[in-house]
C-alpha cells in the first residue's frame, strides 16, 4: 500500500461498515471483519444523534442514544422516490425533508450536510 500526500489511509478505507463500524476499502464488495454485503451503499455518515448509510435508493437512519455512543436499534428507512420538498437548513446544518406527509428534520455536521448535499443537488 502507498501513502503519498494525496491519500492517507482514512481516504483508503473509506467505505464504513453499517453493522461493524469498520472502514473498508472504497471497492470492498463485503466488510473484511463482519462480512456484511457493501455493494449497494453509496456513503455512510457517522453523526451524533444516529448514523447514516446511502444506497442507490434510500437513506437509511441508524438511531444512537442520547450520548451518541451506542445504537438504539431503531433503523428508519427513507425511500428517495418518496421524499419531496428537500432543503437544507441555514444556519444550523439541518437536512429537511416530507415524507410520507411528515416533516423529517434531520440535523447534521458540517461535513456530513456537505456530502449530504452531492446526492441531492437538482
Amino acid at each position: 500500500m502507498n501513502l503519498d500526500e494525496n491519500n492517507s489511509l482514512k481516504e483508503i478505507f473509506s467505505l464504513i461498515c453499517p453493522e461493524c463500524g469498520v472502514g473498508n476499502p472504497k471497492d470492498a464488495e463485503n466488510c473484511l471483519i463482519c462480512d456484511r454485503d457493501l455493494k449497494n451503499i453509496i456513503a455512510f455518515l457517522e453523526d451524533d444523534p444516529y448514523d447514516l448509510e446511502i444506497t442507490e435508493n434510500s437513506l437509511i437512519e441508524y438511531k444512537k442514544n442520547f450520548w451518541g455512543d451506542e445504537r438504539t436499534g431503531k433503523i428508519t428507512t427513507y425511500y428517495f422516490d418518496k421524499m419531496e420538498k428537500i432543503e437544507f437548513g441555514s444556519p444550523i446544518s439541518r437536512f429537511i425533508f416530507e415524507y410520507e406527509g411528515k416533516r423529517i428534520v434531520l440535523p447534521l455536521r458540517e461535513e456530513n450536510m456537505e456530502i449530504i448535499k452531492t446526492f441531492f443537488k437538482d
